[in-house]
């Protein structure tokens, strides 16, 4: 399977399972060393980051996700055979994201090691 199509299935895997708060898939497509970065938390100011672990608690318990949204992939860019940077915009009922996602490829799958998403309401 083509490189690009590999890396964009990895973020419509990770994406996916946070919409169908899908524990499992995530725990396949999230890197060990994930992380996620985010300006707020919901109403919250201040920078948060949040572990694969963390993150897998919080799409668990309907913090995260449940939601589905549909997917933009604006742009995908390799950084060798290893490292690629995918940017996405992604809409929800209530929510807009624009999202920086890290993915990375250490053996035969491609996963995802660091999201940066920016999420606004709708208005």
């Amino acid at each position: 399977m083509n490189q690009i199509i590999q890396i964009e299935q990895a973020v419509k895997d990770f994406i996916g399972a946070g919409d169908t708060n899908d524990i499992q898939l995530l725990d396949r497509v999230l890197h060990k060393d994930y992380q996620n970065v985010q300006d707020g938390f919901f109403d919250k100011p201040g920078l948060y980051q949040f572990s694969k672990k963390e993150y897998k608690r919080l799409v668990g318990e309907k913090t995260f996700g449940g939601v589905p949204r549909t997917i933009t992939v604006h742009s995908i860019e390799e950084y060798g055979s290893h490292l690629a940077v995918v940017n996405v915009a992604l809409e929800s009922e209530a929510l807009l994201f624009n999202s920086v996602i890290v993915v990375v490829r250490e053996s035969s799958d491609w996963q995802i090691l660091n999201n940066f998403p920016k999420i606004v309401g709708k208005e």
